[in-house]
């Protein structure tokens, strides 16, 4: 995965962090909505600074098209635990498979914004930034201080640790939809038994076999004429949506359902006796 040298989530988490606390301070409009500007760069570099980590597990083709809120439903995608903060500790091992007689010494803590909130409070900030909707009813507009201090306390951990850790290996597999090699962790394929591929989004099926994984597409992808797979997840099939081949660039829209059905020996549990 090719990086921006020059680019450095930690020191641009702290920068933001401090410029939105100094623009609170002084608790005039102005400064109170550019404080939001920086929180939301806040939330953003934290982010920015936990997905690093992962390095050879995010695909470079998608990473450019991801905003805070998508890169860490990909974190979430990549590794469950994800939004869990934890301790890490070392002891030292005499021996190969047997449990260190040594106490564990703690080595940091790596804090972990939980998903929902970090998208609900990106998109908040957002609103912040924007200009007054002039057609709304009148009615005074609550101060946004409150909300911002909040989110300047919720942000502090984050802030002021920056250790960051990830331990598994991973597996390799080629996703159905686009044919391109993935990249996953062990240890969340083994709890989930499942995959993404991040570049295609297709979900996969993972079974396990004489210690080995084999990998089966959730759902089919659409082909199109030009021979292309794209793959469309099943909650967006509904009349009126639309979507574009990934290889013509050719959009398509769904507009209409087909049913079919067959004659049944009684209504099992599918469905329902009714007088």
């Amino acid at each position: 995965m090719k990086t921006n040298s020059h680019a450095d989530p930690t020191r641009e988490k702290r920068e933001a962090y401090h410029a939105a606390s100094t623009l609170l301070a002084k608790q005039d409009e102005e400064s109170i909505r550019y404080a939001a500007l920086e929180l939301r760069r806040c939330s953003e570099a934290i982010v920015y600074e936990k997905l690093k980590i992962y390095g050879e597990l995010l695909p470079e083709g998608s990473l450019h098209q991801w905003q805070p809120p998508q890169a860490f439903e990909a974190l979430i995608a990549i590794e469950p635990g994800a939004e869990a903060t934890s301790t890490y500790a070392v002891a030292l091992q005499t021996e190969l498979g047997k449990m260190a007689e040594t106490p564990l010494k703690p080595i940091g803590v790596d804090e972990r914004p939980k998903g929902k909130w970090i998208k609900k409070t990106w998109h908040k900030l957002g609103f912040y930034l924007h200009a007054d909707w002039p057609f709304a009813v009148d009615k005074p507009k609550p101060s946004p201080l409150p909300f911002l201090e909040k989110t300047l306390t919720a942000l502090a951990p984050m802030v002021n640790n920056t250790f960051t850790a990830m331990i598994s290996m991973t597996i390799a597999f080629t996703c159905a939809g686009c044919g391109l090699a993935v990249k996953v962790m062990e240890a969340a394929v083994e709890s989930s038994r499942r995959a993404v591929c991040l570049i295609f989004g297709m979900p996969h099926r993972a079974e396990k076999s004489d210690g080995n994984f084999t990998f089966y597409p959730e759902e089919p992808p659409f082909t199109c004429e030009c021979g292309a797979s794209t793959f469309v997840p099943s909650r967006q099939l509904e009349v009126g949506y639309k979507f574009c081949c990934r290889s013509c660039q050719r959009i398509f829209q769904i507009v209409g359902a087909d049913w079919k059905y067959a004659e049944a020996d009684d209504l099992g549990a599918s469905g329902s006796d009714e007088d």
